[in-house]
């Protein structure tokens, strides 16, 4: 897909009366670019008069050649738009609310779906590799709208934690992360069937302990490390599954300073994929509601993850990571704790975790500012 369409988004005869310049993370599908960006080799990255199709491509484009300002004009719709009638008409879901939607309802059915499929495996059941391939494919679904795959998942993170919803959200920011890695499509395929299969051994630990909603004691919590053993045991008969897939499960808990487990691997020991998976795991796992504390926001998790977890997680995957995840809330509409509402439009790579809000009275809040350093945001919309 080509990074402009003219007005392949728009529907109806459309005019651009209005120029404005404005911050590249402030681009929608349907601008028209009104000047030419070039590259410092003096090559077009963005021609005058293409109409945006694709807003996240263009910022990202524009963003690896330090572009942050570009000037624009504003689409206006010629005809008028029927408005719902006084009789009851229902007014028409947006693309984006129907594209959430049809998320919402594809993730519901992937889960329901693993679960049966996990409990197949456990229960040393006949489970077709065709069957395994079409959750994996089904799960990658998600990355065929045009909302990014890490704000859809927001949209679910108010549902019960359990172990097959956890694994679909960590194989989706696998996937992710294997593609900001550049890696083959097979290699992705491989990392994110891995991904979809790391907790399959939870479901043989005690329901209690798992949903315990206090601290678990020290026997407890060696009990929940049993379940690498388990995924790895359940899975490992299946000849269609590579070795790297294995290892990948059975050592997704290692840490880079030799403090995981099952067997305190550390640095290079640890496999590529369990590596990425690692990263993937800890951030859905602290966003996500569990029985015994809240879910943390997504900039909660990056303060997290970058003051504390340098040492523990590969460092490259982990900045790479950090640095990339922080664009992709941009647009994502915030509740701040002092009940006021806006969209994030911008974030600084020097503090991912301070975002720059715009509110609903138009005015913009920088957090990153020290007047503002005890502002904090309280739930993403």
């Amino acid at each position: 897909m080509d990074l402009f369409s003219l007005g392949g988004s728009l529907m109806g005869e459309v005019i651009y009366p209005q120029s404005k310049t404005i911050m590249i993370t402030e681009l929608v599908p349907g601008m028209m670019i009104d000047q030419e960006i070039y590259s410092e080799q003096g090559m077009v990255l963005v021609p005058k008069g293409q109409v945006v199709e694709s807003a996240d491509r263009v910022m990202e484009l524009l963003m690896q050649h330090d572009v942050m300002m570009i000037k624009v004009r504003l689409p206006h719709k010629v005809e008028t738009i029927k408005e719902p009638s006084e009789l009851g008409e229902k007014k028409e879901e947006s693309v984006q609310e129907k594209q959430i939607n049809k998320f919402i309802q594809n993730f519901d059915e992937q889960c329901e779906k693993l679960k049966t499929e996990f409990q197949n495996i456990l229960l040393n059941r006949e489970v077709a590799q065709e069957a395994i391939e079409e959750r994996l494919q089904n799960t990658l679904t998600a990355f065929e709208v045009d909302i990014n795959v890490i704000q859809l998942m927001q949209k679910v993170r108010n549902m019960d934690d359990a172990t097959y919803t956890h694994s679909h959200n960590v194989a989706l920011t696998s996937h992710l992360i294997g593609r900001w890695l550049n890696m083959s499509e097979e290699d992705l395929k491989e990392l994110t069937m891995t991904a979809l299969l790391i907790d399959i051994g939870k479901m043989k630990v005690s329901a209690e302990v798992m949903n315990k909603k206090h601290s678990l004691t020290d026997e407890e919590y060696e009990e929940v490390k049993k379940h690498v053993v388990y995924s790895f045991e359940a899975i490992k008969r299946f000849s269609f599954l590579s070795e790297r897939v294995l290892t990948g499960i059975l050592y997704h808990h290692e840490r880079m300073d030799g403090s995981g487990y099952p067997k305190g691997l550390k640095g290079e020991e640890i496999p590529y994929f369990s590596r990425i998976i690692a990263i993937a795991d800890v951030y859905n796992a602290m966003t996500s509601r569990r029985p015994h504390r809240d879910k943390m926001t997504p900039f909660e998790v990056i303060k997290i993850l970058e003051t504390e977890y340098p040492e523990k997680l590969d460092p490259s995957i982990l900045y790479l990571f950090l640095n990339r995840i922080g664009t992709l809330f941009i647009g994502q509409q915030v509740l701040l704790e002092d009940g006021r509402k806006g969209e994030i439009i911008f974030v600084p790579k020097n503090q991912i975790y301070r975002p720059m809000v715009r509110l609903e009275d138009e005015k913009v809040l920088d957090l990153a500012q020290k007047a503002n350093i005890n502002i904090r945001i309280e739930e993403f919309a």
